[in-house]
């Protein structure tokens, strides 16, 4: 190999290990890498490399997208927000650990959808994509590789709902871009999705058995049953 081929050999190098990072796997899923030093609760304007590192954040309407800002332990009266939240928050808590995040969809005149998003290497072998959620007002939206996710609700606890929905075979071990959206109320604003514990599962989103449907129909019939003798 000539000195010339080797600079150029070692140029290639150097600049692939310089991409690599940008193209990697996801980060921060469970935003516990938030760090709000030097802010207090209630805090507009935070930056989201500081609220939510590693995610982008907007406000967009039909027409229009404007990258977002971040609040510290903010709770929406009717706005839309983008939010980390600790055990400082008003009325809400962190789902797990140390923070969550907090997507809040409306506003007065405009109504603004809240989305994080991030650009990751989908694992491979990814079947499912998993995460822990708390709702209230129009259902979320999440996509994966510009393809909507449909989410399923596989356990409900008394503060959250753990979520599954089955991820393209296509996007496994791909570059991909992960959205989560909450879109404004049709009636009472805000709406609000409180989100935390993402997770890349290998396993399918499991289908609800011929027996639990069994069971839930014959639950249905006996109440129906015992309303008619009353």
């Amino acid at each position: 190999m000539t000195l010339r081929e080797s600079l150029l050999t070692a140029a290639l190098l150097a600049a692939t290990s310089y991409l690599v990072p940008a193209q990697g796997a996801f980060q921060n899923l469970g935003f516990e890498a938030a760090n709000v030093s030097g802010y207090s609760p209630g805090s507009s304007n935070v930056p989201m490399t500081n609220a939510l590192p590693g995610w982008s954040g907007y406000y967009s309407t039909a027409s229009v997208t404007n990258q977002a800002t971040a609040w510290y332990d903010g709770i929406s009266l009717g706005g839309a927000i983008i939010s980390v939240i600790d055990s400082n928050a008003p009325a809400f808590r962190p789902l797990q650990g140390s923070f969550s995040a907090f997507l809040f969809g409306g506003g007065n005149g405009p109504l603004y959808s809240s989305t994080i998003s991030q650009t990751g290497l989908v694992p491979t072998g990814t079947e499912s994509l998993r995460f822990d959620a708390y709702v209230s007002g129009a259902p979320f939206v999440v996509t994966l590789g510009g393809q909507t996710i449909s989410m399923t609700p596989l356990q409900a606890f008394s503060n959250y709902t753990l979520y599954g929905g089955n991820v393209p075979a296509t996007l496994s071990g791909q570059i991909a871009t992960l959205t989560f959206t909450e879109p404004p109320a049709t009636g009472v604003q805000p709406s609000m999705f409180e989100l935390d514990n993402i997770q890349f599962s290998n396993q399918p989103t499991p289908e609800p058995s011929v027996f639990a449907v069994s069971v839930l129909g014959a639950l249905l019939v006996g109440w129906r049953a015992l309303r008619r003798r009353r």
